[in-house]
C-alpha cells in the first residue's frame, strides 16, 4: 500500500531553545533571594544566547573603553576590538575624545591593523590607511586619497571614518554601538555619590595586564561582584583582611550594583585609632574615615567593572569575544602624587605582583566554571545569601530580555 509523506513543519529549534532559555532567566530572576538559584548553563554556553546579548545587551549599553589618564594629548589613542568592532578611542584635540571606527570608508581595510604592527596605544597626528593610503584626519573625516582628488566625496570631505556614540563618565570613557541608550550620566547618576570623593578623572594609570580567558563575560562579572569566594578561592588574600562574612550588598540599582568589603574588625579598629591600613600609595585627597574602612566593587551594568580602595582604583575593560571566550584587561589607577614618591618604583613592582597574584586565583577558578558548565549533569544549584550581587544580575538581564521581548511585540502588532 502506497503511502504518502507529511510535509514537514519548518521549526526554528535554536529560536525555540533560545526563546524557552530566556523564560528561565526571567523566571529565576522572579524568586526571592532566599529561593534564589544560579542561572541555567545555557546562559554561558550556547552560542545563540551570546549572539543575542552582544547584539541586544552589550551593542545596546554604555561599554568602558578606555581611561582619560590614557588620552592626555592631541592624538593619544587606545585601540582595541569590542564586539566585532575595531576601534580607535582618539583625543582628536579640539574636538575631545571620539571613539571612531577604524574601518576605512573606500573598502573596508582597517586603517591601524595590528596584523601589520600597530600598536594598541600610542599618539598619531592622523590615520593613513595601509591599502591605498585614505588619510583622515583625528576627528574622522578624511583629508585625501591618492589620484582622486577630484572626486566630490572626496573634494568636500563628506566621507569618514564612522564616530560611534560615546562619553565620559568618572573619568572613564564609555561607548554605545546602537547610539540610542539613556545618557550614561542618568543610568549611572546613583554611582556617583559613592565614586565622586575618588575624582577618578584625576587618576593615572600604573598598570595594564591581558588576559586571554576561556570562559563566559557573565562568569567574570558574577565572580567580580560576590565576596563569598573570598572565604575559598581567596582564602588565603583576602579571607584575613576582608572576610566574606562580613560583606555586604546595598539596594538594587536598576543600572548598576555596589558591594561592600569591610576590612577585619582587627584592621578596622587600627584605622579608626588612626592607623590607616592597606595603604601602598598615597591616598586620595578629601576621603572620608569610613572610606578607609572598606573596598568597594562597583557594576555599572552590562560590564563595566571597577574595584576600589582608598589608595588605588582597579579598573576592569571587558571584550567578551564568543560564548566561552573573552579578553580582558585588568588595570591600576592611582593618584598622581604616588608616582612622585621616592619608593613609588619598589611599591608599584609590589602591587604589581599582588594584582597578578588574585587575579590569577580570579581567571583559574572562572575557566574551572566554564568547564563545569558544560557538564551534562550541572543542575543551577541554591545562591548563598553572599551572592545576592547574582541574584540583582540575574535581574538585570531579565529586564533586558523583558525589554526586548515588549519591543518585538509592538513590532509585531503594526
Amino acid at each position: 500500500m502506497a503511502t504518502t509523506a507529511l510535509p514537514t513543519l519548518a521549526i526554528d529549534s535554536s529560536q525555540h531553545n533560545l526563546d524557552s532559555l530566556h523564560r528561565a532567566i526571567c523566571s529565576a530572576a522572579q524568586k526571592p533571594l532566599a529561593e534564589a538559584r544560579a542561572l541555567p548553563a545555557a546562559a554561558f554556553t550556547d552560542p545563540s544566547h551570546f549572539a543575542w546579548e552582544r547584539e541586544h545587551i552589550l551593542r545596546r549599553q554604555w561599554l568602558s573603553v578606555a581611561h582619560v589618564s590614557q588620552l592626555q594629548h592631541s592624538g593619544d589613542f587606545v585601540n582595541l576590538e569590542l564586539l566585532g568592532e575595531r576601534i580607535s578611542v582618539v583625543n582628536s584635540g579640539d574636538g575631545g575624545i571620539k571613539v571612531l571606527s577604524r574601518v576605512c570608508a573606500h573598502r573596508g581595510m582597517d586603517v591601524m591593523p595590528p596584523e601589520f604592527g600597530h600598536q594598541e596605544q600610542g599618539n598619531c597626528t592622523q590615520y593613513r590607511c595601509p591599502y591605498h593610503h585614505w588619510v583622515y584626519g583625528l576627528d574622522g573625516n578624511v583629508k585625501g586619497a591618492p589620484f582622486m582628488k577630484e572626486h566630490p566625496e572626496i573634494a568636500e570631505k563628506s566621507l569618514r571614518l564612522h564616530e560611534f556614540t560615546s562619553a565620559v563618565w568618572q573619568g572613564f570613557v564609555l561607548v554605545n554601538f546602537s547610539g540610542d541608550a539613556a545618557p550614561v550620566t542618568t543610568l549611572f547618576a546613583g554611582l556617583d555619590s559613592y565614586l565622586q570623593r575618588w575624582r577618578m578623572e584625576e587618576l593615572t594609570m600604573v598598570a595594564d595586564i591581558g588576559w586571554d580567558c576561556p570562559f563566559n563575560w557573565k562568569v567574570l562579572v558574577e565572580n567580580f561582584m560576590e565576596p563569598y569566594h573570598h572565604a575559598g578561592a581567596h582564602h588565603t588574600l583576602f579571607q584575613p583582611i576582608m572576610p566574606a562574612q562580613g560583606c555586604w550588598t546595598d539596594a538594587e540599582g536598576e543600572h548598576f550594583q555596589v558591594c561592600h568589603l569591610p576590612l577585619s574588625e582587627a584592621l578596622q579598629q587600627k584605622v579608626k585609632q588612626g592607623e590607616p591600613q592597606l595603604l601602598s600609595f598615597l591616598p586620595m585627597p578629601g576621603l572620608l574615615q569610613s572610606d578607609f574602612l572598606e573596598w568597594t566593587v562597583y557594576l555599572a551594568a552590562p560590564a563595566t567593572l571597577l574595584f576600589v580602595a582608598a589608595d588605588r582604583v582597579y579598573w576592569y575593560r571587558l571584550q567578551p569575544l564568543a560564548a566561552d571566550r573573552m579578553h580582558i584587561r585588568t588595570t591600576m589607577l592611582v593618584h598622581p602624587d604616588s608616582v612622585a614618591a621616592d619608593n613609588y618604583p619598589q611599591v608599584l613592582a609590589e602591587e604589581i605582583e599582588l594584582m597578578r597574584a588574585f587575579h590569577l586565583e580570579d581567571m583559574e577558578m572562572c575557566s574551572a566554571v566554564q568547564s563545569g558548565l558544560t557538564s551534562a549533569t550541572y543542575r543551577p544549584g541554591p545562591l548563598n545569601a553572599l551572592e545576592q550581587p547574582l541574584w540583582l544580575f540575574q535581574r538585570y538581564l531579565a529586564r533586558q530580555i523583558e525589554q526586548h521581548s515588549l519591543a518585538r511585540s509592538e513590532v509585531a502588532r503594526e
